[in-house]
């Protein structure tokens, strides 16, 4: 006769054997871990501020343009205007042409200035993403070590055609929340659905 044992004493028995997820592969959507971070939002706050900064340089130049335009104009018109005298129309005339390339200066300035900016702020951009990643990548780590997971797979990853690489995750694989609770220990974070910002506060 074969001797059963009562089914809570089984379970202690397997847990004791061996911790939860030891051995184990994790998933996680890397890709949602860098949306909600923290430093990922203030790092985006960043950026915009920049982007609102070149934004109105620019507009003080294409101001200046405009008013440059406007000169332009009324020189053009007097050195036309027969009511005047030969040597005033010439000197507007001369007046005009130095307007003239000063304006193409002014313009060609602002497109400068705009590409110049604006590979400062995708340079910044990329050094602050890769650092984000850098950050995740080592708390992802840390995580699956002290859980003793055998291995981590990003679930957000995509085949070359596009498409999912991973199709499912049993729920109590993904360590998403895990991890990104771990980032944001006590940090205000906004909820991927854009719900109320929720806080994450250490146990």
């Amino acid at each position: 006769m074969k001797r059963l044992f009562p089914l809570p004493l089984v379970a202690c028995a397997m847990l004791s054997g061996a911790a939860f997820g030891e051995g184990q592969t994790a998933y996680v959507d890397l890709q949602e871990v860098f949306k909600r971070f923290y430093k990922t939002q203030l790092a985006q706050d960043q950026i915009r501020q920049q982007a609102d900064d070149i934004k109105m340089e620019r507009d003080e130049i294409e101001e200046e343009v405009k008013v440059m335009k406007e000169e332009i104009e009324v020189l053009r018109t007097d050195s036309r205007d027969e009511t005047l005298s030969k040597e005033i129309r010439e000197n507007k005339r001369n007046q005009l042409e130095e307007k003239l390339v000063e304006l193409q200066k002014k313009e060609q300035e602002m497109v400068d200035f705009e590409k110049l900016r604006r590979q400062q702020m995708e340079q910044q951009n990329t050094r602050m993403t890769k650092k984000l990643f850098d950050e995740i990548h080592e708390a992802v780590i840390n995580y699956a070590k002290a859980q003793g997971y055998a291995a981590v797979i990003d679930r957000s990853a995509q085949s070359r055609i596009g498409t999912d690489a991973v199709l499912y995750v049993t729920p109590q694989m993904d360590i998403t929340a895990n991890v990104l609770a771990m980032l944001n220990q006590g940090r205000e974070v906004v909820p991927s659905d854009g719900g109320q910002p929720e806080v994450k506060v250490e146990e």
